[in-house]
């Protein structure tokens, strides 16, 4: 039986409401996890029964795939380890112009990033703290949670301690 690994996210189906993932094979024959609207060819991957329950849709995992019996057309996810993101934080203060702290998601390869600037902020939740707060406690996809949060909130009252000094009324 071939086991292959790939990365995939799971939603749920609305004709089961159960947890699924989509795979495509590359040219060099190797599974990559899909959008279920993916233009390639796709195959179906659904839980073992023992993992049910314990996957977050939305999420990206690190998955052990078999294929299903009888030839059928798709894939059993055997294994399933969510991957977490390493997150680095930054701080831009140019006194009188610039006070921001910066959150990158996911190393090189920057796949979010979320600011906190209470000068320029384009939206409530970059503006505020509580904004950005409440976005990382939503998320379940960082490593070191409590230490990034940690950490944001000591460079956010650093900022903030500059912008007032700076006389900026926050």
């Amino acid at each position: 039986m071939m086991i292959e690994k790939t990365q995939l996210k799971f939603v749920k189906s609305e004709k089961t409401n159960e947890l699924i993932g989509f795979v495509s094979k590359t040219k060099d024959n190797k599974l990559k996890g899909v959008r279920e609207d993916s233009v390639y060819g796709k195959r179906i991957c659904i839980l073992a029964e023992e993992l049910k329950g314990s996957v977050l849709p939305n999420a990206l995992y690190e998955v052990e795939l078999k294929p299903m019996h009888k030839g059928k057309n798709g894939y059993v996810v055997t294994s399933a380890t969510q991957v977490l993101s390493n997150v680095t934080i930054e701080s831009f203060i140019v006194p009188k112009k610039e006070y921001r702290v910066v959150i990158n998601f996911g190393g090189k390869k920057n796949y979010k990033t979320i600011y906190f600037d209470p000068l320029n902020g384009k939206t409530s939740s970059s503006r505020t703290k509580e904004g950005v707060l409440e976005i990382l406690n939503k998320r379940n996809d960082i490593a070191n949670q409590e230490g990034v949060i940690s950490d944001f909130i000591d460079r956010a009252d650093e900022l903030i301690r500059q912008m007032q000094a700076d006389g900026y009324k926050i």
